[in-house]
């Protein structure tokens, strides 16, 4: 954000509209900054902290739509949850997705309020294929609840993990490799056994989370001879899901760049053996 700005007018006391240097207009949004502003100031953005900007005039249309006196807390709320989810992925929201997930809460606390039922078709897949982001989107219904008094329901935690996940997707982070790698794996035993997993299993629960447990602590260094005999004979007698298994920590390998033993492939073949069972 370049400065500096000249103030404009306040919304309420946490939205303003300032104007830059070349004239454009900004829309500021922060805990506060509104106050005891007049028109034709400078208005300094460096000085306020957990400020957000909007500078996309679409964007910027959308967001002012929202602004009544009616939506002022509700939106002070959002921002601060909307700030928490900046510190737990480590970036900044994109002006659009900033909006979408701002309008998305919006109404959800609407709806939750009204008791307006709500299902997510999507909402088991999304807990387990997005499992850390559905923890950060898990605090900031948390986080809304003590603010408001109104707890959203499940459905809205994994509608908010899947705009936070959008946010993730073209990011660099961590986050964003592991649920790529996790999604990769699921849809790779799906394609190779020729089924859908039903997601609401305990047993694709236990599959996700040994994924991940080797995603992020892999077994490495040399195989025991007791393993190597245990994979010889699955080879043998487990053949298509020893096959699955051992292509699975390949992809996890080329993905993570660490060299992964092979016992790895033991464990993995008995979930995706019994994943197969399961839908037979």
């Amino acid at each position: 954000m370049q400065g500096p700005y000249k103030f404009q007018k306040a919304l309420n006391n946490n939205v303003v509209i300032a104007e830059s240097e070349n004239g454009k207009e900004v829309v500021f949004i922060g805990k506060g900054i509104g106050f005891g502003k007049k028109s034709g100031e400078v208005f300094e953005a460096k000085t306020y902290d957990k400020l957000y900007s909007l500078v996309d005039e679409i964007e910027q249309e959308k967001y002012m739509k929202l602004v009544t006196k009616e939506t002022e807390e509700t939106l002070l709320v959002i921002h601060e949850a909307i700030e928490k989810i900046h510190d737990a992925i480590g970036f900044r929201l994109i002006e659009r997705i900033h909006s979408a997930l701002t309008q998305h809460m919006v109404l959800a606390l609407q709806r939750t309020k009204d008791e307006t039922d709500i299902k997510n078709p999507f909402l088991t897949e999304t807990k387990w294929l997005y499992h850390q982001t559905y923890l950060i989107a898990g605090d900031v219904v948390n986080f809304i609840y003590e603010k408001t008094g109104y707890k959203l329901p499940e459905a809205e935690t994994g509608f908010i993990t899947l705009h936070i996940q959008s946010a993730i997707r073209d990011s660099h982070s961590v986050i964003n490799k592991e649920s790529d790698i996790l999604t990769r794996c699921v849809r790779y035993v799906e394609e190779k056994l020729d089924l859908e997993l039903k997601k609401d299993m305990p047993q694709f629960r236990r599959f996700v989370r040994h994924l991940k447990n080797i995603i992020d602590d892999p077994l490495t260094g040399n195989t025991t001879k007791l393993d190597k005999s245990i994979i010889f004979s699955l080879k043998e007698k487990e053949s298509l899901c020893y096959n699955i298994s051992r292509n699975l920590v390949r992809m996890i390998e080329k993905s993570t760049g660490v060299s992964i033993n092979d016992s790895e492939v033991i464990q993995l073949t008995l979930y995706v053996r019994t994943l197969m069972e399961q839908h037979n």
